[in-house]
């Protein structure tokens, strides 16, 4: 099973868009598929089109098209935090691309497996996972309290 990193906010990062938080990073029932699994990222529910920013200064390594995912878009932060937003309608930028915090990307859209417009965002340090509820302050559902709390993990 795979392990995530709940690590204390220690870094400065912003909000990757506006939105509410449907499903949290860990061991979740997946909608579509009706079964327990591992779900790398947060789910956060927003407008198709709206736009996506880099919650750090970086690089982008990699756009593409996933069956699962839809399109994706990954970036390398300047210090050393890989960024992956999936679900994507556009991206906004160009593989190589320097980006600095805040700016547009991407626009959020419903691409892939999806059960409506939303960005998946996963964040990892050094090739470890990272929840990255510990760096977002945007609202949740009660589904997501209720996530945490199987889990025996507390969202304060």
């Amino acid at each position: 099973m795979a392990q995530v990193v709940f690590a204390p906010k220690t870094e400065d990062f912003c909000n990757p868009a506006e939105g509410i938080i449907t499903s949290s990073c860990g061991e979740r029932e997946n909608p579509l598929l009706e079964k327990t699994e591992f779900h790398n990222g947060l789910d956060i529910a927003m407008a198709e089109g709206t736009e996506v920013a880099a919650v750090k200064s970086g690089v982008v390594t990699k756009i593409r098209e996933s069956d699962t995912y839809g399109l994706v878009l990954e970036y390398e932060t300047n210090d050393g935090f890989r960024v992956q937003y999936a679900h994507l309608q556009k991206t906004l930028v160009k593989e190589g691309e320097k980006v600095r915090q805040g700016q547009a990307v991407a626009k959020s859209g419903n691409t892939g497996l999806s059960t409506g417009p939303h960005l998946h965002y996963s964040l990892w340090k050094d090739g470890i996972l990272l929840d990255p509820m510990e760096y977002v302050d945007l609202p949740y559902t009660a589904e997501v309290t209720a996530e945490y709390a199987a889990r025996g993990e507390d969202l304060e």
